[in-house]
């Protein structure tokens, strides 16, 4: 298990590792989440419940078709559009003593230049409420990609059960195990390439 505090928070890990490597679209460089959403869908019999988050933060390096990305997102950030549901939803996901959500991400091998890409299929592991849970063959919709910035859109198929969290009730009738988060992320190069030094 991880720690994390608050302070420290942008040390979370969110890791790419594309294996694209095309001469006629050179990926190297930096890049940093320039913007992105991250939401929850809570369903129960009476109603829905929708939370986002837009504060994730990001930062990462592609060197030689290979992505490295360094991305954070505090539980509290979560914005459902009542407070007092807020505040227990971090109460049930202990976020108290586990105040990230973290998601580590590995990228299955494609052949196709990114130029061409509409989705990227990947193993996730997610570390959230002091458990992990792993992912397989996720899909991400690659919406947009260029030499400079890259548009992706997904879903991870998180259940309440695999992080050992009890579901919440209302009127003695508890809120449905599945509880699927989106990510809608834009990530943006930094800067062009890397330096000549690091290329010898």
């Amino acid at each position: 298990m991880w720690g994390f505090s608050l302070k420290t928070w942008f040390f979370a890990l969110f890791f790419l590792g594309i294996p694209l490597d095309s001469p006629a679209f050179d990926l190297n460089g930096t890049w940093i989440l320039k913007k992105s959403e991250i939401s929850y869908l809570v369903t129960h019999p009476l109603h829905h419940v929708y939370g986002k988050s837009l504060s994730a933060k990001g930062k990462g390096v592609c060197y030689k078709g290979n992505f490295q990305f360094l991305v954070a997102v505090p539980v509290k950030s979560f914005d459902s559009g009542d407070n007092n549901r807020d505040l227990h939803m971090l109460e049930v996901t202990r976020a108290g003593t586990y105040p990230m959500v973290v998601v580590k991400v590995q990228v299955l091998p494609n052949n196709s230049e990114p130029t061409t890409l509409t989705e990227l299929l990947v193993n996730t592991m997610v570390d959230f409420a002091g458990q992990e849970a792993t992912y397989q063959k996720v899909k991400l919709e690659v919406l947009d990609w260029t030499e400079d910035g890259v548009h992706l859109k997904g879903n991870l198929p998180i259940t309440l059960k695999d992080f050992d969290i009890q579901p919440p009730s209302l009127l003695g009738i508890p809120i449905q195990n599945d509880v699927p988060v989106g990510l809608d992320m834009i990530w943006q190069r930094e800067n062009s390439h890397v330096s000549q030094v690091d290329k010898k």
